[in-house]
């Protein structure tokens, strides 16, 4: 299976993930010392929802597209990482077309250009040759070091960071769902082990409920503490349909994060709902719960 984002830029689960990695950094910034933030899956930076892969799945409709026209939120009463992302969907449009979606790169760049004397050091890793020349092209000019890397080899290679704090990124496929959670575990343990200070953050789908259910029994027999996870479903689990829902994995998150989550998942859902989806109410769609505490 060959992955192309292209065909799932700005869907809802990007929306999801984005909004989370903003409140990561807001809070990590909080304590006025630097902090190191890679992402590990770099992907192309930017995205054309007019492009003919964003057209030809319409999946932007159902994410960043529905969050824009929704009527039955109040932004007003926004979450302020919701918020802080509806200003940088403005700011990237405004920069480039009306139709752009900007990926975790360019969050955590437009992060470091909003707090300029924070001491952030922002970086991204792309693998694959033709993704990583379309980052270094679209994001050379901002405030993020571009390197054509793999994610296993160069995590461990950065980390333990200069700064000492930091947050790893990780935003990977999924070209092989089962082989691919174990091989990311192993990944986690072997940089924790080498960074247990580092907050690590992982996406995943939720659209295999055994795969998701083996991979948290996997994750909770490891020796990580502070495992935190995040979900939000369209579907419910026992639904078949491409993807049922998006979830979050984040290892020593900052204090208080796990709140802050559950109120950004809990407002964001009424938004995401699917038309044709059974009922599901804030409660039994979203799910911010501790898998393994200190």
């Amino acid at each position: 299976m060959n992955y192309k984002h292209a065909y799932h830029a700005g869907n809802f689960a990007d929306v999801v993930k984005h909004i989370l990695l903003v409140q990561l950094l807001n809070q990590l910034s909080q304590k006025n010392k630097p902090f190191y933030t890679l992402d590990a899956y770099g992907g192309r930076g930017l995205y054309s929802l007019g492009s003919e892969e964003a057209r030809k799945t319409g999946e932007a409709k159902g994410g960043i597209q529905a969050l824009l026209k929704a009527e039955n939120i109040d932004m007003a009463k926004a979450p302020a990482a919701v918020k802080d992302y509806m200003e940088g969907i403005k700011q990237a449009r405004f920069t480039y077309d009306s139709k752009v979606y900007p990926g975790s790169p360019w969050w955590i760049a437009h992060h470091v250009e909003k707090n300029p004397n924070s001491g952030v050091r922002g970086e991204a890793f792309e693998a694959k040759a033709s993704e990583y020349d379309a980052l270094n092209y679209q994001l050379h000019k901002l405030p993020i070091g571009i390197h054509h890397r793999d994610a296993f080899e160069g995590i461990r290679a950065v980390i333990p960071p200069v700064e000492r704090r930091g947050l790893i990124f990780l935003d990977p496929p999924y070209e092989q769902e089962h082989k691919d959670f174990t091989r990311l575990i192993d990944l986690l343990v072997a940089s924790y082990n080498k960074w247990p200070q580092g907050t690590y953050a992982l996406w995943f789908p939720i659209k295999n409920v055994e795969a998701v259910e083996l991979f948290y029994k996997k994750l909770k027999r490891t020796e990580m503490r502070r495992q935190l996870i995040c979900e939000l479903n369209i579907y419910p689990n026992d639904v078949a349909v491409g993807l049922n829902g998006t979830g979050l994995l984040v290892i020593n998150p900052p204090w208080q994060f796990d709140n802050h989550a559950r109120e950004i998942l809990r407002f964001l859902q009424p938004a995401l709902k699917v038309a044709d989806a059974p009922n599901m109410t804030p409660d039994s769609a979203t799910n911010v719960r501790w898998l393994v505490g200190e």
